[in-house]
């Protein structure tokens, strides 16, 4: 695909700008070494290559085939391809999953036929690849076009995926004109074959690509997509994603568009964090970021110093840091003297304030940058010029002053905000120096550089595979007191229940287990007990017990007549602890997603819940704890006794093992609430649904929060 020996284009064209004349005159106009053979039955030549009638009419079998010809012919041209041995074919077609279930057969044809071939398909719906190192250009983009004398080379090369090929166009045209380039590149369109997980699998393992940046708006097999992310974390290879069809609307469009499975944002957030993918929000994060990682690599850590001629600036960038995650700490006492030696009105904590004077004194700028980079170890300079860049004498003046400072200081990392001619960007982007317009957008740029150096710097953990997870059987009637038991068994603590038949059995099984107790209805056909009056808490004597029963009882039938009754629950009261929630989720293109939060409003309300995909191990579920807003009530808020979260950790890396042992019949999983007691006298689930594919009678349907947290109003039994 990206060092292809000899390329076809079927469908050549002789006009330079159609779709089927553009990637020969893209490979001829950068010195593609190979060979080029246009097919085109209607020419013996084509931009002044010899053209041949047909695939079966060439020298050799070419490694790579570009498909330009119509719709209808598409289908034949690509069986030719697989018939005839050809490597892989690009395929700018559209009209296939995405128009509709004509276009999805003719989809699933091609599909068929990569892999019974062994021939690779990039598209259809795509505009192909480019690798602008060997000239091998086999796409319609024309922004392979602009011209690249200002591109700076021999810089880490940044790899480009992207679903969409106008954003993919968009993106390189938008490097060229900042001054570097992503390659290779590659726009995976419908994906019939090759997709978003191949092809960064394959930049992963690619010693020459330092940094991955995506685009992608679903994935069709989440675990191929997690391997690949894994892949690249292993290798400290940053992957930049930005990941579309956040909301309902973009959700749909996304379907519509390359016939992608979306999936819940949640799980994509969860699998991103899980192998320290950066996520960006817009095109211009997306830019930003690629541009700094071409220019000038990533950090140590978010340690910066902050060089302005604005105080009013300054407080900007560092309320701007702050909120990024960098640290701005004051400057050695010692470095501080020499400075105002150097120019004594200057502020000189950090932000470092060199007033306007830098515009009357070429030496003083150069001056106290050399000064602090020697006297520190900040791990980044943030330097803010305003419109100096834009504007002679002092376009010249900075870039000399700059050029200085990179002598001396050539593997600091320096990063620039200033309006700048395209003759000063040129001059930073050859100095390594990432500049922006925005302050803000530099500065937000600095702390995922910080984020990225700091936990790439750390080998990825081993993965994770438990030694042995629950062979429970998932079949039958899933009533609460059987799923208790089957997440007991996989190592989820459970408060100790009985199931009675009668009064005088439930008021012996409270006996037994000692008052307070609580009663709750026992049916298939009942997910939500409290909703129907199938519940009764804090039971203190036998009285009691008897009443609630027949209660129980006489509401469940009111309710729904049609419900299958097995029995009463009792189970003992349990007091004190933190009330949690353990969820498991079943998400169309991931898998199974385990979610943690806090109970009651945190979660209902407040949304804070966390996820990782499973299986996860205990060092995993610590992190996810310690991620909720409402961690401080687990760790001893206001004095109160912090809670077992070893215990909680454990619980939940066992959940997220049964999970993935069960990832064929478990559509969801709710545990709610989990209590967790006092460090040292462990967790408990108090009430557990589990759902399966298996179609079963329908329970009764409970409005709620949305699907992502999977909770129920919480029942202290």
């Amino acid at each position: 695909m990206f060092a292809p020996r000899s390329v076809a284009v079927i469908g050549a064209s002789s006009h330079q700008l159609k779709i089927g004349g553009r990637p020969i005159h893209h490979m001829k106009s950068h010195g593609f070494e190979g060979a080029i053979y246009p097919i085109n039955p209607s020419y013996t030549e084509v931009q002044g290559v010899q053209a041949y009638p047909s695939l079966e009419a060439l020298p050799e079998v070419p490694d790579l085939a570009v498909v330009a010809v119509p719709g209808p012919a598409v289908m034949e041209a690509v069986r030719g391809c697989a018939d005839a041995g050809v490597k892989a074919v690009v395929l700018f077609s559209a009209g296939f999953a995405e128009a509709g279930e004509d276009g999805e057969r003719l989809q699933a044809e091609l599909t068929r036929i990569a892999l019974t071939s062994g021939m690779r398909i990039i598209g259809p719906n795509c505009i192909g690849a480019a690798n602008m190192v060997t000239g091998a250009l086999p796409t319609f983009a024309a922004a392979v076009m602009i011209p690249r004398d200002h591109v700076i080379a021999d810089v880490p090369r940044i790899a480009l995926v992207s679903q969409s090929g106008a954003l993919g166009g968009h993106c390189v045209a938008l490097a060229a004109n900042r001054g570097f380039e992503f390659t290779p590149w590659i726009t995976t369109g419908n994906e019939c074959d090759v997709d978003v997980a191949d092809s960064i699998a394959y930049f992963a393992e690619q010693d020459e690509v330092s940094a991955i940046a995506v685009y992608m708006e679903g994935c069709k097999d989440g675990r191929r997509l997690q391997a690949a992310l894994a892949s690249a974390r292993r290798r400290r290879k940053p992957v930049i994603m930005l990941k579309a069809g956040v909301s309902d609307v973009g959700a749909a469009a996304a379907s519509s568009h390359t016939a992608s499975l979306v999936g819940s944002d949640d799980a994509y957030d969860a699998l991103f964090r899980q192998y320290d993918v950066c996520r960006v929000t817009s095109v211009s994060e997306l830019m930003d970021l690629s541009h700094a990682l071409a220019l000038g690599g990533l950090p140590r850590g978010g340690q910066v110093a902050i060089f302005t001629g604005s105080g009013g600036a300054g407080i900007l960038m560092a309320d701007a840091a702050e909120e990024a995650g960098l640290q701005v700490t004051p400057l050695p006492l010692g470095v501080q003297q020499q400075l105002k030696r150097i120019w004594p009105p200057a502020g000189v904590t950090n932000p470092i304030d060199t007033t306007a004077q830098v515009t009357n004194d070429p030496a003083l700028f150069p001056a106290f940058l050399n000064t602090v980079i020697d006297g520190t170890d900040y791990d980044m300079v943030l330097v803010f010029l305003t419109y100096l860049g834009l504007m002679e004498p002092w376009a010249t003046t900075v870039v000399d002053s700059l050029r200085t400072v990179r002598e001396a200081h050539p593997g600091a990392h320096i990063m620039v905000s200033s309006l700048t001619s395209p003759e000063t960007a040129h001059a930073l982007n050859t100095l390594g120096m990432p500049h922006y317009e925005d302050l803000r957008s530099m500065v937000e740029t600095a702390g995922r550089l910080a984020r990225l150096g700091s936990v790439l710097s750390v080998p990825m953990a081993k993965e994770f595979r438990p030694l042995s997870a629950s062979s429970a059987s998932l079949t039958g009637e899933l009533t609460e007191d059987r799923a208790k038991k089957i997440l007991r068994d996989a190592g989820v603590p459970t408060v100790p229940d009985r199931v009675v038949q009668s009064a005088d059995h439930a008021v012996r099984a409270a006996k037994e287990f000692g008052y307070p107790v609580a009663l709750k209805i026992v049916s298939p056909d009942i997910a939500h007990k409290s909703d129907v009056g199938g519940v009764r808490l804090d039971l203190t004597d036998a009285a009691q017990v008897e009443a609630a029963y027949a209660q129980i009882l006489a509401s469940a039938q009111a309710a729904v007549p049609q419900a299958r009754l097995s029995g009463v629950l009792v189970t003992p009261m349990v007091t004190g602890g933190v009330e949690t929630i353990l969820g498991v989720k079943n998400d169309p293109s991931l898998g199974m997603t385990v979610a943690f939060g806090l109970g009651g409003v945190f979660v209902e309300v407040l949304q804070d819940v966390t996820l990782r995909l499973a299986p996860f191990d205990v060092a995993t579920a610590a992190e996810m704890i310690r991620e909720v807003r409402g961690f401080e009530l687990l760790d001893g808020a206001r004095g109160t006794e912090p809670a077992d979260t070893e215990a909680l950790a454990h619980a939940l890396s066992d959940l997220s093992a049964f999970a993935a042992a069960h990832a064929d019949s478990i559509e969801s999983i709710d545990v709610n609430p989990f209590v967790v007691m006092p460090r040292g006298q462990g967790a408990y689930a108090l009430d557990a649904l589990i759902s399966t594919h298996t179609p079963g009678p329908e329970p009764t349907p409970e409005p709620g929060p949305p699907p992502h947290a999977v909770v129920t109003s919480p029942q202290r039994s």
